[in-house]
């Protein structure tokens, strides 16, 4: 009597938390690897899911090795509730690698759906956040002589950090936590598809309520400097014994900002690139001491021009792609808060940038 009393109470427990029948098995859900959004007129947004078939999870070559279900709603959760009606099987995120918005989301609906992202309790928001230039559920879809699952492919590109000239990954966990930072701004990879391939190399400041500000791929790496994301940069320049050029260039950046007289803002970046060079000037036949030196002014010089010109090509625009007021509120978050728009002083700053590069003596390492 009293084991069966023993067994009737652990069923009890394992009801009560949840256990027994109230987890669904493996087989009837529906396993999400990505996530598209590209607009969908008056029915708000159209959610495509990238889901792994059956034969893929069990591990046969044979049959297609994925299927996609779309929905189209003003909400995520009712695309959802739309999807698991046509696949018979409960959608679970708590496998997604990337969430792809197109780059002509409206900002309303945007906002909204990363709002209840933020609330799903099946993801740890570290899947990467990517905007589509174009069709979203395009780029959701297998790029030939790559990864099978395109979600795989972006986890491969963002995880490869060491082995790219600039970091793009994005995971969602840091764009709601720039988004909610003095400034407001996350800045996320743009992604298109080139010739059968997904192309990455641009960037676009994302701020609530606002399209997204896209910089080209030249000022791409102005900004991806400027926030520390340079990792293995190369440049071509031009120095009075012709051109050189450099490679492996990673930066160290600190920024000063202050509220002046007026209440206008001075901001100064210094930047310190440290990197090698992979090409010596035309008329240099030995890289001396006296050489290089030469050769990094000439690059310190072209490096500031190029940082100028995007640091102005935002501050013309009011976006603060470069972190200037997070660095204004830790340091002084009163006179952040009386400043009051903080783009429109942005406009108005005194902006100067202190670029030092350092290039050692050493040979080419790739």
């Amino acid at each position: 009597m009293r084991a069966v009393r023993l067994g009737a109470a652990v069923l009890l427990l394992l009801t009560l938390s949840g256990c027994g029948g109230a987890t669904n098995p493996i087989d009837d859900r529906a396993l999400v690897l990505g996530v598209a959004a590209d607009a969908a007129g008056k029915q708000g947004i159209n959610y495509t899911m990238e889901i792994p078939s059956p034969q893929s999870l069990s591990g046969s070559s044979g049959g297609n090795q994925f299927y996609t279900v779309s929905a189209a709603s003003h909400s995520f959760d009712a695309a959802i509730s739309h999807m698991e009606n046509k696949t018979s099987r409960d959608i679970y995120l708590g496998q997604m690698h990337v969430l792809i918005m197109a780059l002509d989301l409206p900002s309303n609906l945007r906002d909204r759906m990363l709002a209840e992202e933020q609330r799903i309790g099946e993801t740890d928001h570290t899947e990467w956040l990517v905007l589509a230039d174009g069709q979203a559920a395009r780029v959701l879809q297998p790029p030939p002589l790559q990864e099978r699952l395109p979600a795989f492919f972006y986890s491969t590109h963002f995880d490869c950090r060491g082995c790219q000239a600039v970091d793009y990954g994005v995971p969602a966990w840091r764009a709601e936590a720039d988004l909610a930072s003095p400034g407001g701004t996350a800045v996320l990879p743009v992604a298109r598809v080139e010739d059968g391939s997904i192309a990455i190399d641009r960037v676009a400041a994302v701020q609530p309520g606002q399209p997204p500000h896209v910089f080209d791929q030249a000022e791409t790496v102005g900004v991806m400097t400027l926030r520390g994301k340079l990792t293995k940069g190369s440049f071509i320049f031009p120095t009075p014994f012709g051109n050189a050029a450099v490679r492996s260039m990673r930066a160290k950046v600190s920024r000063q900002v202050a509220i002046g007289p007026g209440g206008r803002l001075h901001i100064r970046v210094d930047v310190r690139y440290s990197g090698l060079v992979s090409q010596s000037p035309d008329r240099v036949v030995h890289l001396t001491r006296a050489a290089l030196s030469v050769v990094e002014r000439s690059c310190a010089q072209a490096l500031t021009r190029r940082l100028m010109l995007v640091v102005h090509h935002a501050q013309k625009a009011g976006v603060d792609a470069f972190q200037f007021a997070q660095a204004l509120y830790l340091k002084d978050p009163e006179s952040y808060r009386r400043l009051g728009d903080f783009s429109q002083a942005l406009r108005r700053a005194d902006i100067a940038i202190r670029v030092e590069v350092h290039l050692p003596e050493q040979g080419i390492v790739v």
